[in-house]
């Protein structure tokens, strides 16, 4: 009985939406008010929308101080609601999809103070219903378009700047991946001590002997290479053992985990490697459980 209470809350958290941050920048609210501004006196006084230039005929502003009166009554509608009512409760808890109504209201706020404007400042205009209600008309037929336009920048700008944040944590893992493999590559010293060749485990097929040297095969990008060097297998045993490395027999140390084959015929048990398809690799009686056990069928 005691989970049926737990429905509720996993259900308010798993539809919970996310805020509205776009905006909680203060440069991102300076660029919308400026950008909001700058686009609506230009498109007002380049294309001349509703035939407002027929409007204002006899009056004796000229259109462009009236467009920047217009214009200025945005950008303090603007500011007021980005700033001065930043930080109600209600503003900080909208999300993406409730900040419409918000927007609605900016628009609204917009339209009431160009109308006290417009009315003030000509004779033709009173302050009515009708007049209010054509403002909200013609604010909300300007202010959207580059209203979210900012917004989708903004967004655009926020995204890139998470995908650029993530490539960098993957460049730092695959440094950290390239730096660990580099840590546990091996290390292959002659005789005299002195380092020959360095090698990733998985690069490193077999070693055969002979007489005072060994040759060490190894994979170089796609082709198999062969390299000599004046030291004995016993020495490399040891220090290969732990990286997957055993000895199939006194004359050969495979990386037991390129065994593409284990087999037997009329002279006994032996191996071909990965890449090494022409070389048979004999096993010995003494090192054939070692194989046994970890290439026996399953039952």
């Amino acid at each position: 009985m005691k989970s049926l209470h737990t429905l509720p809350l996993i259900s308010k958290y798993a539809t919970e939406q996310p805020r509205f941050t776009l905006l909680d920048s203060v440069a991102n609210r300076i660029s919308l008010i400026a950008f909001c501004s700058v686009f609506s006196f230009l498109f007002m006084y380049v294309f001349l929308p509703f035939n407002i230039n027929i409007w204002y005929e006899g009056q004796h502003l000229a259109l462009m101080p009236l467009f920047l009166i217009f214009t200025l009554c945005g950008v303090a509608s603007l500011f007021t609601s980005q700033f001065l009512l930043i930080g109600l409760r209600r503003r900080l808890k909208l999300t993406n999809a409730t900040y419409l109504c918000w927007f609605f209201g900016e628009i609204l706020l917009v339209s009431l103070m160009v109308t006290i404007i417009n009315v003030s400042i000509t004779d033709t205009f009173f302050f009515t219903w009708t007049e209010f209600i054509n403002t909200l008309h013609y604010t909300a037929l300007i202010l959207p378009l580059p209203y979210f336009i900012a917004l989708l920048w903004f967004y655009t700008r926020e995204k890139c700047a998470q995908l650029k944040s993530l490539e960098k944590i993957q460049v730092q893992e695959v440094k950290q991946e390239v730096i660990k493999e580099d840590t546990t590559c091996v290390l292959i010293r002659d005789e005299h001590d002195k380092p020959v060749l360095t090698l990733h485990p998985a690069k490193l097929l077999m070693i055969k002997a002979e007489d005072n040297y060994v040759h060490v095969f190894y994979l170089s990008g796609n082709t198999i290479r062969k390299e000599l060097v004046r030291t004995s297998l016993k020495k490399l045993e040891a220090q290969l053992s732990i990286a997957g490395f055993t000895r199939a027999h006194r004359s050969y140390l495979v990386n037991i985990s390129k065994v593409v084959l284990f087999k037997k015929n009329t002279k006994g048990h032996y191996l071909q490697l990965e890449g090494l398809d022409d070389l048979i690799v004999p096993v010995s009686v003494s090192c054939l459980p070692v194989f046994q056990e970890r290439f026996a069928p399953v039952a």
